[in-house]
């Protein structure tokens, strides 16, 4: 796999400031773009793996923006480096919803083995969007001013993604979630179409948002965005106060980041 020269450059950097290398594999079965999982305990070095469908040049963009964000966690001091995980509250909360009548379990006559992996599922998927949404903002607010080159290539993926987020406001979807999640995913999804219809000066991309009212509960979300300093030191503030707004502080805790062994 080759990859552009800006690439293997950003991947040098993370590199450098966490002190772990970064391998890069194919992973056929991923059910997103791409996911890196950060050097910790028996992990000796972070993984990036990706899905087969992006082309080249969307992969480099989606490696790029993967390492910024990641290493936004080792520009704090060692003391102050921590990440995100679900709370034991999230996973009383979501058996609340999901068993109450007319819950999923009743719905789709699920056995418990199943709805706890979909507790599990929808616990660490919606904190995983919040933050990566909240803090990859950051990303994309510095990346592309950094490395100019990457400007059509990150306007290529951050169309995918308009147009997936768009997708997951189908009834079918909305039927399969929680309200609780649902809406709290569709917030942040508004609040990121709201950003970027500002940056690609293109406003259409909030209507699906407004159509379904959730288009004032980004605009708060995008509000607090912009009231938070850009720099790492407030990332964890500024997730929380989404978290808050979202009404999910408790779904979530900070956990000490210890590297690897």
């Amino acid at each position: 796999m080759k990859l552009r020269e800006t690439t293997r450059k950003i991947i040098s950097l993370l590199e450098e400031k966490s002190g772990y290398a970064v391998q890069v594999v194919e992973d056929k079965n991923l059910a997103t773009f791409a996911v890196l999982r950060i050097a910790r305990g028996s992990l000796p070095s972070h993984i990036l793996s990706f899905n087969t469908p992006p082309p080249t040049d969307s992969l480099d963009f989606i490696i790029c923006w993967q390492c910024a964000l990641a290493r936004r966690l080792f520009e704090r001091e060692p003391s102050q480096r921590f990440q995100i995980a679900s709370s034991p509250e999230s996973f009383q909360q979501l058996d609340k919803i999901l068993y109450a009548p007319q819950g999923l379990a009743q719905k789709f006559g699920l056995g418990k083995a199943q709805m706890d992996s979909l507790r599990d599922q929808l616990a660490q998927g919606l904190i995983t969007h919040l933050y990566s949404v909240a803090v990859g903002l950051r990303v994309s607010g510095s990346l592309t001013i950094d490395y100019p080159e990457l400007v059509d290539l990150e306007t290529t993926h951050v169309q995918r993604e308009l147009n997936t987020n768009r997708e997951s406001l189908a009834e079918r979807v909305r039927q399969t979630l929680p309200r609780e999640v649902y809406e709290a995913t569709q917030t942040i999804n508004a609040a990121y179409a709201a950003y970027w219809a500002s940056r690609l000066e293109q406003p259409e991309v909030v209507n699906p948002y407004r159509s379904q009212k959730f288009e004032a509960r980004g605009e708060k979300l995008l509000n607090i965005f912009e009231s938070v300093p850009s720099e790492a030191a407030h990332d964890y503030e500024l997730v929380d106060a989404w978290a808050e707004a979202l009404g999910i502080r408790e779904w979530y805790v900070w956990e000490k980041y210890e590297g690897a062994r």
